[in-house]
C-alpha cells in the first residue's frame, strides 16, 4: 500500500466549504486533534500547494502529524500522508502508516456523521502520487 492516500471531501450542494475547512474544523473539533497552524504554513511552502498538518495526540506525550496537500485532480480532493517526526529515532513502518491511516479515517467519518451540512469522503488508497506529500 502507498504511503499517501487521496481523499476527496465534497460538501453538499448548498455548503460552500473546502476540504482545508473541513480539516480545521475537525480538528478543532474532536479531541485528541489539532490544526498546527505554522507547520501547516511550512507544509504549504514545501509542497507548492495549499496544504495543512494536523497532530493526533495519541498519548500525552506520544503524537504523529498528518500531513494534507491539495491535489492537482481537483479542488476537493486533498493527498493524506502520515509524517515522520524530525527527532524520532526510527522511522514508522507502512503497518504503523496503515494504522494511523485508519485511525484518521475512523474519526473523519464518526466527524462527518455528526456535521449539519452533508459532506461525502471518498477514499482512494494507492491512487496518490507519493511524491506529491
Amino acid at each position: 500500500m502507498s504511503a499517501v492516500v487521496r481523499l476527496s471531501l465534497r460538501p453538499g450542494e448548498a455548503a460552500k466549504i473546502t476540504p482545508f475547512e473541513v480539516l480545521r474544523d475537525f480538528a478543532d473539533v474532536e479531541s485528541r486533534w489539532s490544526y498546527l497552524k505554522e507547520d501547516s504554513e511550512h507544509y504549504s511552502d514545501l509542497k507548492g500547494a495549499p496544504g495543512a498538518v494536523l497532530r493526533h495526540r495519541i498519548a500525552p506525550s506520544t503524537y504523529v502529524d498528518f500531513g494534507f496537500v491539495e491535489a492537482t485532480v481537483d479542488p476537493s480532493t486533498v493527498d493524506l500522508a502520515v509524517l515522520d517526526r524530525p527527532d524520532a529515532e526510527t522511522l514508522l513502518s507502512p503497518d504503523e502508516r496503515a494504522g494511523l491511516i485508519d485511525t484518521f479515517l475512523d474519526a473523519m467519518r464518526d466527524y462527518l456523521s455528526e456535521r449539519a451540512d452533508h459532506v461525502t469522503l471518498h477514499i482512494e488508497r494507492d491512487a496518490a502520487d507519493p511524491t506529491t506529500s
